[in-house]
């Protein structure tokens, strides 16, 4: 039986130990318009998507403005280096979330989770 993976986006700058991400299979780069930074779509199998959360959260690179996300299908995880949330690609299931992430200091704009299902994806 195959396996349904999680996709996720992370930040090239954000983890202490970049080749983290190689860990995983890319699906695409995008870089960011407004902030300097490239947002990275990896390809997380199921039976990996632990490692992405523990592994991941202890290398957040200790700003407390950092986070990543994974989803796939009605599943939306978003990891803090403090904090995580699971919650589903409806927005208002994000209230508590968004609201941790203001209190972070994180530009709300910054906190729409884009893409949050596949298909939404661009790159």
């Amino acid at each position: 039986m195959a396996e349904n993976p999680y996709h996720a986006i992370l930040l090239d700058t954000e983890f202490k130990d970049p080749s983290f991400i190689e860990k995983f299979k890319e699906l695409g780069r995008k870089n960011s318009r407004m902030n300097p930074w490239c947002l990275i779509k990896v390809e997380v199998p199921e039976s990996r998507i632990g490692e992405l959360i523990e592994e991941g959260q202890k290398l957040l690179a200790g700003n407390t403005k950092y986070y990543f996300h994974a989803y796939r299908n009605n599943e939306l995880i978003v990891v803090f280096p403090e904090k995580i949330f699971r919650v589903t690609p409806n927005r208002d299931s994000w209230i508590e979330l968004v609201s941790y992430g203001l209190s972070l200091g994180i530009p709300e704009e910054q906190l729409d989770f884009k893409p949050c299902r596949v298909e939404d994806e661009e790159y």
